[in-house]
C-alpha cells in the first residue's frame, strides 16, 4: 500500500505512523531543571505523555509514502510540475528564505522521486491510498493525481479528513488539515477509507484540466468546490486584520493563520503584503530583524 500525502510534514508523520509503536515513543530518560519533581508530579507528567503518545500503527513499510507536495493551489500550473515556470515560482514565493540552487534542486529532486514512486505503484498494481483534506493545496494535489493516473487502471482509495471528530461526550476536536494529526492517530481514520471509482477519477481529472486552461495565479475551495480565483482573493482577510498602529509583519501573518484555517501558506500572505507595500498601502517603519524574513515593522497608510 502506497500512502500519498500533500506536504513534507505529513509525509514525515505518516512514515512514523506506518510502524507506530507507542511503547518506543514513551521510552527514554526524563530530564528536569531545578528541584526534583515529586512522585505525584512525575506520575501526572507520565500520564500526560501516555495520553499524548497513545496510538496504533497504520501498517506497512515506512518507505511506502509519497508526498505530492507541489503547492499547486498557487502559481502557474500550465506546464510540468517540475518545469521552469514552477521552479521560478518556487523562487518567487520562498526565495526570501535564502534557498540556494542546491536546496531548490534537492526539493524538486524529491518531488520527482515521489512522482516516480506513485507511477510505479500505479503501473505495478500496488494499491494507492490518498490522504486528502478540503484545503486548497491538498484538493489541488488530489485532482492533479487523478489527472496523472487518468489512463492507468489502478486501485485508488481515499481517506478524507472530516471537519471534526467527537472524542468524548463533552469534547469535539476540529480539523482543517492532516498536518494537525499526530502519527499515532492516523489509524483512527482508516474506517473512512473508500474506493475511488473510475468515473470519479475522470471527473476530478476533467476538473483539473479546466483549472489548467484557466491557469489563474491562485485556486481556492469555495463552498466545497475548487475554483480559480484572482491573486488578491485573500487580500480582504489581510486588510481586515491590519491594526491602525505599527505592527510586526510576522505577528500579522501568525494571527491570520491562527484565526483563519484556510490552508494558505505564510509565504503567500507575505507575498501579498509585499504587494501592498509596493502599492503604498503599507509603509516600512523599520527592518527590525534582518534575519527574519517577516521581521519588518509596518504601518497602514491612512487615506
Amino acid at each position: 500500500m502506497l500512502e500519498v500525502v500533500f506536504s513534507d510534514s505529513v509525509k514525515g508523520s505518516m512514515k512514523i505512523a506506518k510502524n507506530y509503536d507507542e511503547k518506543s515513543m514513551l521510552s527514554g530518560a526524563i530530564g528536569y531543571i531545578g528541584k526534583k519533581p515529586s512522585k505525584t508530579e512525575l506520575k501526572k507528567h507520565f500520564e500526560g505523555l501516555k495520553k499524548h503518545f497513545e496510538g496504533q500503527a497504520v501498517g506497512g513499510d515506512s518507505q511506502d509514502v509519497a508526498c505530492i507536495g507541489f503547492a499547486l493551489d498557487i502559481g502557474d500550473i500550465s506546464g510540468e510540475f517540475d518545469g521552469i515556470a514552477r521552479q521560478n515560482f518556487f523562487q518567487k514565493v520562498w526565495g526570501r528564505f535564502d534557498f540556494d540552487d542546491n536546496e531548490q534542486e534537492h526539493f524538486f529532486h524529491n518531488q520527482r522521486k515521489d512522482m516516480e514512486k506513485l507511477l510505479s505503484a500505479a503501473i505495478n498494481g500496488t494499491p494507492i491510498r490518498i490522504w486528502k483534506s478540503n484545503i486548497p493545496y491538498s484538493t489541488c494535489g488530489f485532482y492533479f493525481i487523478c489527472n496523472v493516473l487518468r489512463n492507468i487502471d489502478c486501485e485508488i482509495s481515499v481517506v478524507s479528513l472530516p471537519e471534526y471528530k467527537q472524542v468524548s461526550e463533552n469534547e469535539i476536536v476540529t480539523y482543517s488539515d492532516w498536518r494537525q494529526m499526530e502519527p499515532g492517530k492516523f489509524y483512527q481514520f482508516l474506517p473512512l477509507e473508500r474506493q475511488l471509482s473510475q468515473s470519479e477519477k475522470r471527473m476530478f481529472s476533467n476538473r483539473w484540466c479546466d483549472l489548467i486552461m484557466e491557469n489563474t495565479p491562485l485556486r481556492a475551495v469555495v463552498n466545497g468546490k475548487l475554483i480559480s480565483v484572482p491573486e488578491d482573493y485573500y487580500d480582504y482577510i489581510i486588510t481586515k486584520n491590519i491594526p491602525d498602529d505599527d505592527f510586526l509583519m510576522a505577528r500579522l501573518i501568525g494571527e491570520i493563520m491562527g484565526n483563519y484555517k484556510l490552508g494558505v501558506s505564510d509565504s503567500w500572505y507575505a507575498l501579498r503584503i509585499d504587494k501592498m507595500i509596493e502599492e503604498n498601502k503599507l509603509i516600512i517603519v523599520e527592518n527590525k530583524d534582518m534575519s527574519n524574513p517577516y521581521g519588518k515593522i509596518l504601518k497602514k497608510v491612512m487615506v
